[in-house]
């Protein structure tokens, strides 16, 4: 008789299920900005149309509708050179394509602004270049004697003297797997609130690369270049960058929407965008970098490269 009441009652609520109606709110067409000046580097900046959250994304939209190939760029530094970037192909833009810069080479301590015209609209940003950090150390972590598939561990003495701002990429060189962007850690950026002051052992994971220009791949395939461990033979590049306050906030709160984006029962966060201008959104950040070297030849633990 228990066994019958529980099945009439679980028929009751399939019985019960009721169809409800969920209204999408208008898209809004917004200009995205996502610029970029790098200790050593130029300019950097990509400009796009944004689109539909259930668009279908292939190169020949992106070429013909998402890009924007005829803004005015210009990017001005604090000691007062002004340079027009120019819209080239280059293998460092995620895309292929970008407003790229060549006379005005990123330098600590110096900020720079950005000015973006296009459509009759003007859009501006401003950002700088922080001291870089150096890492204690870097190398290659084993769970145990048995493991070959090692993560990345640093270590990082923190200044208490500053409120600081990282931002951790990687690049691997392998045998199967070799990245032409650097790939985010997660979280993708983060402060010294918990560690001001301190020294801190910290896990380096890689996290998922995006597979938008990547050929159907088999399943040994996928999951190499989704692997956040590393391979024998692999070369890798981890690079360290100090991020200013406004380029950390939106890199953090990107992070956010990443980590619980997913969760039906978490409330999206906003993501703070440093563009100043009508219906636009993205970033304009200065990285100050340094990159180090670690080299996996054969399975030896304890080796440290800088």
């Amino acid at each position: 008789m228990y066994l019958f009441f529980v099945t009439m009652i679980g028929l009751l609520f399939v019985g019960c299920q009721k169809e409800i109606e969920v209204d999408i709110p208008d898209y809004q067409d917004k200009i995205v900005i996502e610029g970029s000046i790098e200790n050593g580097q130029p300019a950097m900046v990509i400009v796009s149309n944004s689109v539909p959250y259930f668009s279908t994304i292939d190169l020949d939209m992106l070429l013909n509708e998402v890009f924007i190939k005829d803004a005015v760029v210009t990017v001005t530094s604090s000691t007062g050179e002004t340079e027009q970037l120019t819209f080239a192909y280059t293998e460092e833009s995620p895309i292929y394509f970008a407003y790229m810069g060549q006379n005005i080479i990123g330098e600590p301590g110096k900020s720079y602004a950005l000015r973006v015209e296009y459509g009759g609209k003007v859009y501006t940003s401003q950002t700088s270049i922080v001291q870089p950090v150096a890492l204690d150390s870097v190398w290659l972590a084993f769970i145990d004697e048995n493991d070959t598939m090692p993560t990345s561990r640093i270590l990082l003495s923190d200044n208490a003297e500053t409120q600081d701002y990282y931002q951790f990429r990687i690049k691997i060189h392998g045998k199967d797997l070799t990245d032409r962007l650097w790939v985010t850690s997660m979280p993708v950026a983060f402060d010294d609130a918990t560690f001001n002051g301190k020294t801190v052992n910290y896990e380096i994971l890689r996290a998922n690369p995006s597979s938008l220009f990547m050929p159907t791949m088999t399943d040994e395939e996928e999951a190499d270049f989704y692997r956040i461990t590393y391979r024998p033979g692999d070369t890798i590049y981890i690079k360290t960058s100090m991020l200013d306050y406004s380029g950390y906030r939106f890199w953090s709160t990107i992070s956010n929407e990443l980590s619980f984006g997913q969760n039906p029962f978490m409330t999206p966060a906003p993501i703070i965008s440093n563009i100043n201008g009508d219906n636009a959104m993205g970033v304009w950040c200065g990285y100050a970098s340094t990159i180090d070297t670690l080299y996996y030849q054969t399975r030896q633990r304890g080796g440290r490269k800088r």
